[in-house]
């Protein structure tokens, strides 16, 4: 006769007390770390999402030391701030946590939100990021205001009808998406989707001036089947950036991590093999001096 095997309590509670036991900085960012090699890739979720968006990603990464970090108010990482009211606070909380955790040099990779997270990183540290890749990201421009798609998702917080509705129109495989619902309807603080989604909040907030002074080589990866991401705003993006790179995947929607994983993994072991053990751009030159940073055609 086979055991009964316990049941597993997902109670509120239960579900603190894991959080508790998990791996986390100071300032209260979870992470995970994979692989070890000369050179470190940092992996971020896009908005809503958990450190589980890489989960089949990160096994194809071989030869990288790869952290996993759940983004601010979300996830294992609920408790560190999150004020999403500028791209730069959050970020902020992310480059402490790299830092407690050593990174000197390191790639980062970002989906969506955490895309776009990631080039806000690099124009802060480009002596520290030596590429950055954002995978269909949030447009370094903003949200318009009256943007039909922020403002329902403004108003559907742990709306968990609304939400799974929602995150089944952009999924191209529902079934393979399912730790963004949870994520999303359980796991992210009121106050960080308030403070990004609310109307003035940091999603309504740019950076494109910015991007010309990036000093970091950046590759921003578009899906021809994503129904979310602007591609005129995110080319437009690319164009700004020195030595920009843009690579597009015709069969790929918003949440490719999740859908097709070996794509996405070839994607980025081939842009950060480029500048791995590499001197770092911030360091001394930049992005558009190497022949392999030009733009691709």
């Amino acid at each position: 006769m086979t055991p009964a095997r316990a049941a597993t309590d997902d109670s509120p509670g239960s579900r603190d007390a894991r959080r508790n036991l998990m791996p986390k900085t100071s300032n209260g960012i979870h992470y995970e770390e994979r692989g070890n090699g000369p050179d470190a890739i940092v992996l971020l979720p896009g908005l809503g999402c958990s450190l589980k968006c890489w989960s089949e990603v990160a096994p194809l990464l071989d030869g990288y030391r790869l952290v996993l970090m759940d983004l601010p108010g979300h996830a294992g990482s609920i408790h560190a701030p999150a004020d999403g009211s500028s791209l730069a606070r959050i970020a902020e909380t992310v480059i402490d946590a790299c830092d407690q955790l050593g990174l000197e040099r390191f790639a980062l990779v970002g989906l969506s939100f955490g895309g776009a997270l990631s080039v806000r990183i690099a124009l802060n540290r480009p002596g520290q990021v030596f590429a950055v890749m954002a995978l269909m990201p949030w447009n370094a421009g903003g949200t318009e205001a009256g943007d039909p798609v922020i403002e329902g998702f403004h108003k559907s917080f742990r709306d968990v009808e609304a939400i799974t509705q929602a995150i089944g129109a952009i999924s191209l495989e529902p079934s393979k998406t399912t730790d963004v619902v949870r994520t999303m309807t359980s796991a992210v603080t009121e106050q960080f989707w308030r403070s990004w989604l609310g109307t003035g909040g940091g999603a309504y907030t740019s950076m494109f001036e910015e991007l010309s002074g990036i000093a970091v080589p950046a590759c921003y990866v578009i899906g021809g089947r994503d129904t979310i991401a602007p591609q005129d705003k995110l080319i437009a993006d690319v164009r700004a950036m020195p030595g920009g790179r843009l690579v597009f995947l015709s069969d790929a929607g918003h949440l490719a991590p999740y859908e097709s994983p070996e794509l996405v993994a070839r994607e980025i072991r081939e842009f950060v093999s480029r500048y791995a053990n590499t001197p770092s751009p911030g360091a001394g030159s930049a992005p558009g001096s190497s022949p392999s940073a030009r733009p691709s055609g």
